[in-house]
């Protein structure tokens, strides 16, 4: 093990390494999975590993947690560690059928219309930084002391390594900012592959190292919305630039799940999580973008519901259709390294797809905003009483919630 890196940050300890995952002298290691959770039998790969030295225990573990069901992305489980270690996290990120040819092209993937194709690569691109802040949030919980990662998503789907980098370093970033006094983990990244290694330490390094001046902020005038101004926040913490882009986009998801969700409590009767969206499965960018519109224009509206007259107008402008359009491509384009337009572009297509400058302008017309009243689009839970969560998945007798500011997650059971 080649120890490239090592910092302690305000709690947690961070090391960049080159070697042997299993070699890290940690409590965990993580191991990235497709979402059947069936161990490799590559020998080559951490998966693969896992089997060879713990045989048929962790499996069964996985077996009994999945009951033989293929799981989606962003799911997290968490089996022994063998004679080694505590425990060992398993990142599942993408679907079993979406494996590679020799090309490195994903199988299933390769006939859809490039549009579809890249929107599907980016849901895995979030998927693996949801597994990242799972992981690291279950650690801590469980009381580990340390824990190693593999770069997640390695020279799959054509995601960024730069952006893969950038999403690791914002999740362990996150995690220390809310960790108390007293909590001190060590989180390691350690990379086998030479010529992985070789890519990625640089920009690693580089994007560590980087000074100030070549970081960027964006600000956006409040809007009245709690969980979208507190997910703001974070965009006001200087960031390298196509970090800050992709988390523009995010501000704008986090904005359409509003409308969305809003447009649901209005709809006569109206819409729950599971009328809306399939079971397991977090809805995507489009997936939501698409339900809104569907309210919008089929669903007979109660429009003295808060904010129900003024979402469903944006969702149906034309206008607002095409820069939310152009904000999801930028969005693909940034999770693939493509070139990007400005951030400032991004920003403004942001401000005119959501119509932000409205937003404050709604309690003149609908009164005070309740978020009690949005159960169970919104629900309170997580570290602490007043943090807020929105809907993010649900399942037989529970949904989750994500905060966005924070990544963490919270269930709670059905109404």
């Amino acid at each position: 093990m080649k120890i490239i890196h090592r910092s302690i940050l305000k709690h947690l300890e961070f090391t960049f390494a080159t070697g042997d995952l299993f070699d890290a002298g940690v409590e965990a290691i993580v191991n990235s999975e497709q979402t059947d959770f069936i161990l490799s039998k590559n020998a080559k790969s951490v998966s693969g590993q896992i089997w060879a030295r713990y045989g048929d225990r962790v499996q069964q573990e996985l077996n009994a947690a999945t009951n033989g069901q293929v799981l989606h992305p962003g799911t997290v489980l968490d089996t022994s560690g063998g004679q080694d270690f505590k425990r060992i996290f398993h990142a599942g990120f993408h679907y079993p059928e979406s494996w590679l040819d020799r090309s490195g092209e994903a199988r299933n993937l390769i006939d859809r219309p490039r549009e579809a194709r890249d929107s599907l690569e980016t849901e895995y691109f979030t998927a693996i930084g949801s597994c990242i802040t799972q992981i690291l949030d279950g650690a801590v919980r469980q009381g580990l002391k340390s824990i190693a990662f593999p770069l997640i998503g390695a020279g799959l789907f054509g995601l960024d390594e730069k952006m893969r980098i950038l999403q690791f370093i914002d999740a362990i970033e996150a995690l220390d900012d809310r960790l108390p006094e007293g909590q001190n983990p060590h989180v390691w990244l350690v990379i086998r592959d030479p010529a992985q290694f070789e890519s990625a330490a640089g920009l690693f390094l580089d994007l560590l190292m980087q000074a100030r001046c070549n970081l960027v902020s964006v600000r956006f005038k409040p809007t009245g919305m709690p969980l979208l101004d507190r997910f703001a926040t974070r965009l006001s913490t200087r960031t390298n630039e196509d970090w800050a882009k992709w988390l523009v986009c995010r501000y704008a998801e986090i904005g359409v799940e509003l409308m969305c969700y809003a447009l649901g409590r209005a709809a006569v009767p109206a819409s729950t999580p599971e009328t809306l969206f399939e079971e397991r499965r977090a809805p995507t960018f489009g997936t939501v973008r698409d339900a809104a519109y569907g309210l919008a224009v089929s669903s007979e509206i109660n429009y003295s519901t808060w904010g129900a007259q003024f979402f469903s107008n944006v969702i149906k402008n034309k206008t607002r259709v095409s820069s939310l359009a152009a904000v999801i491509e930028q969005r693909n384009d940034l999770a693939h390294g493509r070139q990007s337009l400005p951030l400032a572009k991004i920003r403004n297509l942001v401000t005119e797809a959501l119509q932000l400058d409205t937003w404050r302008k709604i309690p003149e017309t609908d009164g005070r905003l309740q978020l009690t009243e949005w159960r169970p689009w919104i629900g309170t839970g997580g570290a602490g009483a007043d943090q807020i969560g929105l809907f993010e998945r649900w399942q037989k007798n529970t949904r989750r919630y994500l905060i966005p500011e924070t990544g963490e997650v919270f269930s709670l059971p059905a109404e």
